[in-house]
């Protein structure tokens, strides 16, 4: 029996087996296209004024990047360099109502993870190399802003991004934190993942029986 021909043919059958894989190294959960509403008819995000959408996933998904399609409505480049924060809740609602709790700051309140993101210019801003794994289960991405020196203070996110959000809700500052709001206010949003290490692991795993094949 020739062990060497056997050798390549197993690592023929798992590279095979692991290539597709290899293809989801960068899929979209969420991938929406560039808003066309105008600036002035945008969604706020600033110290008083927070945006979020909810989303879906069907299995376990470790999210790598979020981006938001976003511009400033200062023509001076004052928040060029500035801040906003991306944060990434579950999916509860505030008691006897429909509106999502999401209070931002609090995990106790459905808060799963926050990063800083930077505002480059405007079109689409946002964070890599997050490593968020969530369960199977709808979640929601939100925009928020801060009130310090590092904050962008202007950043407005068009409406009428296709597909459309799940849902939307926004929070003015007032009353509830977060409140429903139509379909049509969706803002640009990108939302990518990567395989889970067990994926990772078998792509690798691949990779050593063509070495040893050679």
């Amino acid at each position: 029996m020739n062990t060497p021909m056997i050798r390549r043919a197993l690592a023929v059958a798992a590279l095979a087996a692991v290539l597709p894989l290899q293809a989801q190294a960068a899929s979209y959960v969420v991938n929406t296209d560039v808003p066309t509403g105008s600036l002035f008819m945008s969604n706020t995000v600033d110290s008083g004024n927070w945006i979020a959408e909810r989303f879906t996933v069907s299995a376990s998904t470790q999210i790598d990047a979020i981006a938001a399609y976003l511009l400033s409505s200062d023509t001076s480049g004052a928040d060029i360099g500035k801040t906003f924060t991306i944060a990434l809740y579950g999916n509860s609602t505030v008691a006897g109502s429909s509106l999502p709790a999401l209070n931002f700051g609090l995990p106790s309140q459905g808060q799963l993870f926050q990063t800083t993101a930077t505002y480059t210019a405007d079109g689409w801003n946002g964070v890599s190399g997050l490593n968020w794994t969530v369960a199977a289960g709808s979640y929601w991405v939100a925009l928020e802003g801060g009130a310090d020196s590092n904050s962008a203070l202007f950043l407005q996110a068009p409406t009428g991004a296709q597909p459309t959000a799940e849902a939307v809700a926004y929070f003015d500052g007032s009353g509830t934190r977060y409140k429903a709001t139509g379909l049509s206010d969706s803002f640009g949003l990108q939302v990518t993942a990567v395989p889970e290490p067990s994926s990772i692991a078998l792509v690798l795993s691949g990779m050593g029986l063509l070495a040893f094949a050679t």
